[in-house]
């Protein structure tokens, strides 16, 4: 399917929001801590993700505005614009500027709070919230100068993931395995890390889905233009969907 189809129907359109905020299905981030008390009130930063798969290579420009209110903007650029905003709550609107048509969603899994930004800006990462959808620490031990965690889980819904080892290397993740029985079926590489006043975050992240033992797809998200508390004029922190857009599902086609 072409991408300019992705958009314009309802189950994939969920399925390229959710690619936006870096999270599919038990692989996001979940953690529950207020940002209020974070010196840092406004985020931004710019973000291209290339996506190989089948020798095909997707790639996605976008631009991102987080507050500690939990407001999330998201300005799509490239293959096309729109925008999405989002809060806390998991109350997402995407907007088609070229069509004026807007689409309303409705679901705690879009909560900001599930943005990878999120939960290293709460600098809570030593178990990526997996405790707290029902994961158990199964071991933890030492080689070198890395730290290796192996965290299970008896929960029936989780039926794909038998295991999870996240190894941290100066108390900050740098690699991440999933496996379904004795299988690895992801693996997430976080590199390049940037320090700033109240917490540090990953630049680069690797991603590699091995959808089939002959097949994987290879995405890569670099973040760039990081600001901290740049409050620009004109800036998208605040941006607010037209009044007069049209409410839709799907998308129409231009």
């Amino acid at each position: 399917m072409k991408w300019d189809e992705y958009i314009y129907t309802r189950p994939v359109f969920y399925k390229l929001i959710m690619n936006l905020f870096l999270k599919q299905s038990f692989f996001i981030v979940i953690i529950f801590i207020s940002l209020s008390s974070l010196a840092q009130k406004r985020i931004s930063a710019s973000v291209e993700i290339k996506q190989v798969k089948n020798k095909k290579v997707i790639t996605i420009k976008k631009d991102i505005f987080y507050q500690s209110n939990g407001n999330f903007v998201v300005h799509m650029t490239k293959p096309q614009e729109y925008y999405v905003v989002t809060n806390s709550l998991g109350e997402a609107k995407a907007y088609m500027p070229q069509t004026n048509e807007v689409l309303i969603i409705n679901d705690p899994f879009f909560s900001s709070q599930n943005e990878l930004l999120y939960s290293f800006l709460s600098n809570d990462f030593q178990d990526f919230g997996l405790q707290k959808i029902g994961f158990k620490l199964k071991s933890q031990k030492k080689e070198g100068t890395k730290i290796i965690k192996t965290f299970i889980t008896d929960k029936k819904e989780i039926k794909d993931i038998s295991k999870i080892e996240m190894v941290y290397e100066k108390n900050l993740p740098i690699y991440s395995a999933y496996y379904k029985q004795k299988e690895i079926t992801r693996k997430i590489y976080y590199n390049k890390y940037m320090h700033f006043k109240m917490f540090t975050f990953p630049t680069q992240i690797t991603e590699i889905s091995y959808d089939s033992p002959s097949d994987s797809t290879v995405k890569r998200e670099v973040y760039s233009n990081i600001k901290v508390d740049e409050f620009i004029k004109n800036s998208l922190f605040d941006y607010k969907i037209p009044a007069s857009a049209k409410l839709v599902s799907p998308f129409s086609k231009k």
